[in-house]
């Protein structure tokens, strides 16, 4: 895959033909040309003080690349460094256009999300009832919205009104600069999240009403990255994972930034997002199956550069090879403070509870299935509190873990990535900067000639094809997941009725009704943000809901064949 990500994702190998200090240059493969700066600086001087910079500048494809290009520096800074004249750091897109002009382009072109909307968009929901308030789980028809503009989305949708578009219009377009399209229209409320319109969520099966704590931020923009505490660390100088989203919010200007997985200064690929980093430092959660298999493929080393500097903790990773999987996977993964927060006492889980046992409060442990969830966590006595409806023990909350199903997949094995199906392949072999729906582009995705297209072992030559067996996955998932549902409810009555003391069951029955229900509860929760529906590992899911239901179906029979009603009902 290197060569393939080489050619993918590089941002530029540079050729040095100018002077010491800037050049102008060209990498053959893509003809990016490096734009001289108007007024550049002597870079060996600012590399002389910045020393973990320098090591990240001197290896990598941006090491012609003069500092000012992206740093504003102040004359007073060379003579007298201090944070009273630090230098401006540019954190927009169009920084990173100055010389890579067709991946910001593709990354404003909607055209596949138009192209979508062409089809019919949303012309129905299907969903799955969350039976406590109603609140629809399974949405089947998603709306794909721009990742060039992720955080004025989900301001927008979810500050119940806070923040809203200027231009209604404005809502159907990509938008890098958020407060180009926002306006504050109650900052009066100060740090909450609160207006008079009922907030929507960024998508409609995810979150409710409006997110609180930067946390939820940090994926959506890296503007700042420079003033934001890693390791959880308390950061009275700037910001932490415990600050306010409305602060963080309002000292950001722009989303999705290119920052987030190229290393500006080396242009290798990175991560940034702490939770990922510690779950792949080999510190904490030894036992991951990324831990226990990094090197191998598709568990790609990272190496941990500490930042620092600023008199709080700051770190990056940087992958040994590009792997859209990780990238993608710092925002896409299931966070394990978001699985477990009770401890088998009932209190909160704590940072030095799970830390006592090696395992980092934030971050995943890769689990492929909930399966494996509902029997590590259990067996820890963690969880995730009562079901309100059964009181059976919950082991996991709403999150998505795509890192963790891909990586874990056939196709993750094989060492395919989220661009590879996210991300068309253009003429010149090179991918688009385009993150959208798959079914948008099989063409130019599933079909190419090394995955599934003509001359392969598949040999696929109409779009039909991947289409079908799409859908095909798509249909499989929906039907074991109703099927799911309906043996769910059967246990779910039985169980409240039991809670309820309206009837009553032997502890063998009622024991393994419990665990039944419980691991579905699991189940239905890990798979509800799976976006695909299913297809990012279809084994995995198969194997996973038919267990589920087989265990369902088992203890139902049996919970029904000795179930003594209460004499007085």
């Amino acid at each position: 895959m290197s060569k393939r990500w080489t050619s993918v994702l590089s941002m530029v190998l540079l050729t040095l033909i100018c002077s010491e200090t800037y050049a102008l240059g060209t990498d053959r493969a893509k003809g990016t040309k490096v734009v001289m700066p108007e007024n550049p600086v002597k870079t060996e001087s600012c590399l002389a003080c910045h020393s973990t910079v320098k090591q990240l500048h001197k290896r990598g494809a941006h090491q012609n690349v003069n500092c000012s290009s992206c740093h504003e520096v102040p004359a007073e800074h060379s003579k007298q460094p201090s944070p009273k004249t630090r230098s401006a750091t540019r954190f927009d897109p169009a920084s990173c256009s100055q010389c890579h002009k067709d991946q910001h382009k593709e990354l404003m072109d909607p055209k596949y999300h138009y192209q979508w909307a062409k089809k019919g968009g949303n012309t129905s929901y299907s969903y799955i009832q969350d039976p406590v308030d109603g609140w629809p789980l399974e949405v089947q028809y998603r709306l794909p919205r721009f990742h060039i503009g992720v955080m004025t989305d989900f301001m927008a949708n979810r500050s119940d009104g806070r923040f809203m578009y200027k231009d209604k219009t404005d809502q159907g377009a990509p938008q890098d600069k958020h407060w180009e399209a926002l306006k504050d229209v109650h900052p009066e409320k100060g740090l909450l999240n609160k207006g008079d319109i009922v907030g929507m969520a960024w998508r409609p099966h995810k979150g409710r009403e409006a997110t609180q704590e930067s946390r939820c931020l940090v994926c959506k923009t890296t503007d700042n990255i420079l003033e934001y505490a890693t390791k959880y660390a308390p950061n009275p100088k700037g910001y932490d994972f415990t600050t306010r989203n409305i602060p963080f919010f309002k000292n950001s200007q722009n989303s999705f930034n290119c920052n987030l997985c190229h290393d500006p200064h080396s242009a290798e690929p990175r991560i940034v997002i702490d939770p990922i980093i510690d779950s792949m430092t080999g510190e904490w959660n030894k036992d991951s199956v990324y831990n226990k298999n990094v090197g191998k493929k598709p568990w790609t080393k990272l190496e941990v550069v500490e930042m620092g500097v600023r008199g709080f903790p700051r770190r990056i990773g940087i992958l040994k090879e590009y792997d859209s999987n990780y990238m993608c996977g710092q925002c896409h993964n299931g966070a394990f403070r978001y699985v477990a927060r009770k401890n088998a006492d009932g209190k909160n889980l704590t940072p030095a509870d799970t830390e006592a046992k090696g395992i980092s409060f934030y971050s995943t442990e890769f689990f492929r299935t909930p399966i494996e969830i509902n029997k590590v966590l259990s067996e820890r006595g963690w969880n995730n509190g009562a079901d309100p409806l059964t009181g059976v023990t919950q082991y996991n909350a709403a999150d998505h873990h795509h890192l963790e199903i891909v990586t874990n997949s056939k196709h993750g094995a094989n060492g395919v990535g989220c661009t590879d199906c996210h991300f068309a392949k253009k003429s010149d072999g090179s991918f688009e900067h385009q993150p959208s729906l798959v079914k948008e582009k099989v063409a130019n995705t599933c079909m190419r000639s090394e995955c599934h297209g003509p001359g392969s072992k598949t040999n696929w030559t109409d779009p039909g094809q991947p289409l079908y067996l799409i859908e095909t996955i798509q249909q499989e998932y929906r039907v074991r997941t109703n099927k799911m549902e309906k043996d769910a409810k059967v246990a779910r009555e039985i169980l409240m009725k039991v809670q309820k003391g309206e009837a009553t069951l032997p502890e063998k029955e009622l024991t393994a009704l419990r665990k039944a229900y419980s691991q579905h509860l699991t189940t239905r929760y890990f798979y509800f943000t799976d976006y695909s529906k299913g297809f990012h590992d279809p084994e995995g899911f198969s194997q996973a809901a038919s267990k589920v239901i087989f265990d369902l179906r088992d203890a139902n029979k049996n919970a029904q064949a000795a179930l003594k009603t209460s004499s007085r009902n």
